[in-house]
């Protein structure tokens, strides 16, 4: 608990994360009924739904990430000690980070650049599907990596 109090904003992300990754896993697998969330019956399928949102949400994440890359970084550089020792004193820590913020950054662009194959009109039903899915595999890598670097924070980077 003592963690929770002294990130609170990790410790959010955290439980935010975990909870996007519970509920997509439920509602791909159709575990719960989403027609409990959403009226519509299109989008009431957790699997639809669930390839609708983790990119969405992912993409969303990757703003958090760069903002808190950038102000780690900014802080690195204001501290007494070098960069360079900053970075090699914490390797573990440091490579994690700069994987997520690079899985993020990079898994958003590929999102970009997916989106309007999947709207062409001459793109077929069942690869508009795989192109769905290549997103949840995305956006789903964002969150993990996410999860674990927030994890690692909280645990073992105390």
């Amino acid at each position: 608990m003592n963690v929770a109090r002294r990130k609170p904003i990790q410790t959010g992300k955290f439980c935010g994360v975990l909870l996007v990754l519970v509920l997509a896993f439920a509602g791909f697998f159709r575990l719960v009924d989403a027609s409990l969330l959403v009226d519509d019956p299109r989008l009431a399928d957790g699997q639809f739904l669930t390839l609708l949102l983790v990119p969405v949400i992912s993409a969303g994440l990757m703003v958090v990430i760069v903002f808190e890359t950038v102000i780690t970084g900014y802080k690195a550089i204001q501290a007494d000690a070098s960069v360079a020792d900053q970075l090699t004193g914490r390797l573990g820590y440091v490579t994690l980070r700069g994987a997520e913020a690079g899985t993020a950054v990079a898994g958003v662009l590929v999102m970009v650049a997916i989106v309007p194959t999947l709207f062409a009109d001459g793109t077929p039903a069942p690869a508009g599907v795989g192109l769905l899915l290549l997103l949840l595999v995305i956006g789903g890598g964002i969150l993990v990596l996410s999860l674990l670097r927030s994890f690692a924070e909280l645990v073992i980077y105390r």
